[in-house]
This record gives structure tokens, C-alpha cells and sequence, in this order.
């Protein structure tokens, strides 16, 4: 009984991260009955559970035959009604099955993609969850790495655990950039995604790097009803189109020893969103040259910032 309450207190410790998704709250019990707890189910994996204590809404996971049959008898039942979801949307829809818990590959509208998505996220109701799309810098490829760039910081277990969503990482043709007939595709692609998918359409968010960076500000003007918060990073993009997605919240970043992009592209841009007085957050590292972008996306601060945007 010492080691399981040991295993409790340590999960408590290491794993309150806010709440995940859940349904309604039930007792749990221990193997012997002795203890009990109030929480809600999140999720099953690999013979552990992880769910969310009702009183102070923590997210913790432990050993499944450290509880009562009862309460494994429970699990069992909920996967089983997950996988029927799972299977039922795989037949009505071929974007479904590229949802696996792992970055797929994919085409459409012209450009290759990557995507991730949890697979229970396929049978998910009618609510939806967000949609993030990463752009990658000049010659840059997320087609062949195992995870395409930044955009894995949306994916690892521990970030994708309390924010649970979509991810794709389009691909731009080599000497092409973020406008044109490829801004275009990106929008195509995600309107697949969000009539075929269980996709929040008032929690999409765009983030790019470099010449991503451009294409976030670029696609912002060109959709800022589509959007509801945008993060370049390196970047810069037309003043004079401020105006016309004001409305929608932007995160700004870029270094200050940036010898490849000057700050000032991204100074200006940050000028004239709050001259159209928009909600326009700005970060200039003091000591970042251009190459800032694993330090923006292991920011917690700014992942928390951008899922809390809805339009």
C-alpha cells in the first residue's frame, strides 16, 4: 500500500500539468480497496491510466493493476468504445487513418504534408480540437526527418498531453515561398482537414520560422477569418496589411543579433499592428541571431499563450 501511495504522490509531482480532456468524475479504487479518489478518465496507454483528480483538476497516471478490477474492468470498456470510434470514422473518412499517434505522411492541393493527431482523436465528437499549422524556413525539409522541425514541440508526449490538437507541417517546393498558389494550397488543405476531421474552426493557429515567418504574416492578411492567433518567429511581412487582421492575436519573436533577417522586419510589422491597434505581443532576444527558433517553441509560455486564443 506504501509503494502505490509513493507511486500517487510521485505521479502528483511530476505529472500536474492542468486538465486534460475528460468525462465525468467517478471513485477509483486501489487493488486492496483501501484508498480511494475522485477523478476524472483521460487516457489509457501501454497498461497505465491517467486521469484527473476532480478536487484540484491534476493530471496523474499510474499502473493499472495497481487498481481495482473494477476500475481495470472500466479502462477496458472505455478503449473498446474508443477503438469503435476510431474504426467507425476510418471508414467514413481517409484522413482519419493518418491520424496514429505518429507524423504521416501525406499530398494535397499540389504540396506534401506532415501530420499528427492522437489516434482517439479520430472518433472525437462534434466540439472539435485545434488545428496548428507550422511553416519552415528556406530550404527547409519536414518531409524526411523522423518529426518535421519545430513543429515536434506541438507533438512531444508531455506538451501534446494538456494541449491535444492537430498538427500539420506543409512542405514548400524548393526555391518557392509562402505566397502565391502555396498560401493558397495551405488554406485548401486545411479545409479539408476541418470538414473531414473533428477540427475546432475557432482554434486554427499558424506559426512559421524565417521565411515561415513571412508566410505566417503573409496568410494572416490573406485569411484573418480563418485564423485565430499567429506566432512568427524570424520573420516580417507588409505594414500596410496590418489593418486588415487586427483582429486577430499575434506573437511576434525574433533576435536581436539576427544577421539574416534584420528585427527590424519584424519591429515594423510589431508597430504597425498596434498602430491598428491589435492584440500584438513582441520578443526580441537580446541575444538571438536568426537561428531562435528552438528557443520559441520550448517556450511554455507562448504554447499556453497561443491555445488560449479562440476567435
Amino acid at each position: 500500500m506504501k509503494t502505490l501511495l509513493r507511486i500517487y504522490l510521485g505521479c502528483v509531482l511530476l505529472l500536474s500539468t492542468g486538465i486534460g480532456l475528460a468525462g465525468e468524475a467517478r471513485e477509483w479504487k486501489t487493488a486492496d480497496g483501501s484508498k480511494t479518489i475522485q477523478a476524472e478518465y483521460v487516457s489509457s496507454k501501454d497498461g497505465k491510466v491517467t486521469i484527473c483528480r476532480t478536487d484540484d483538476r491534476k493530471n496523474f497516471t499510474i499502473a493499472l493493476d495497481t487498481l481495482s478490477q473494477a476500475d481495470r474492468d472500466w479502462v477496458a470498456k472505455q478503449l473498446e468504445t474508443e477503438t469503435e470510434a476510431a474504426t467507425k470514422s476510418d471508414k467514413s473518412s481517409p484522413f482519419a487513418k493518418l491520424l496514429t499517434g505518429e507524423w504521416q505522411r501525406t499530398e494535397g492541393h499540389g504540396l506534401s504534408y506532415r501530420i499528427f493527431g492522437a489516434r482517439k482523436l479520430r472518433g472525437a465528437d462534434e466540439a472539435g480540437y485545434p488545428l496548428v499549422i507550422y511553416l519552415h524556413g528556406r530550404d527547409g525539409d519536414v518531409m524526411t526527418p523522423e518529426q518535421p522541425g519545430e513543429a515536434r514541440t506541438f507533438s512531444q508526449e508531455d506538451n501534446y498531453r494538456k494541449r491535444e490538437c492537430v498538427i500539420i507541417a506543409p512542405q514548400c517546393p524548393k526555391g518557392a515561398s509562402w505566397d502565391g498558389k502555396n498560401s493558397e494550397a495551405v488554406v485548401e488543405i486545411i479545409g479539408d482537414l476541418t470538414k473531414n476531421l473533428s477540427i475546432d474552426k475557432k482554434r486554427i493557429y499558424l506559426t512559421g520560422y524565417s521565411m515561415g515567418g513571412y508566410g505566417t504574416f503573409h496568410l494572416l492578411a490573406q485569411e484573418p477569418r480563418l485564423f485565430a492567433a499567429g506566432v512568427p518567429v524570424s520573420g516580417g511581412g507588409d505594414p500596410n496589411k496590418a489593418e486588415s487582421y487586427k483582429n486577430v492575436p499575434v506573437w511576434v519573436f525574433h533576435g536581436a543579433k539576427d544577421p539574416t533577417v534584420n528585427p527590424d522586419q519584424s519591429r515594423k510589422m510589431v508597430e504597425a499592428l498596434k498602430k491598428a491597434r491589435a492584440e500584438v505581443k513582441y520578443t526580441e532576444y537580446a541575444d538571438g541571431d536568426h537561428g531562435i527558433a528552438g528557443r520559441v517553441y520550448a517556450d511554455l509560455e507562448m504554447h499556453e499563450w497561443l491555445f488560449k486564443q479562440h476567435r
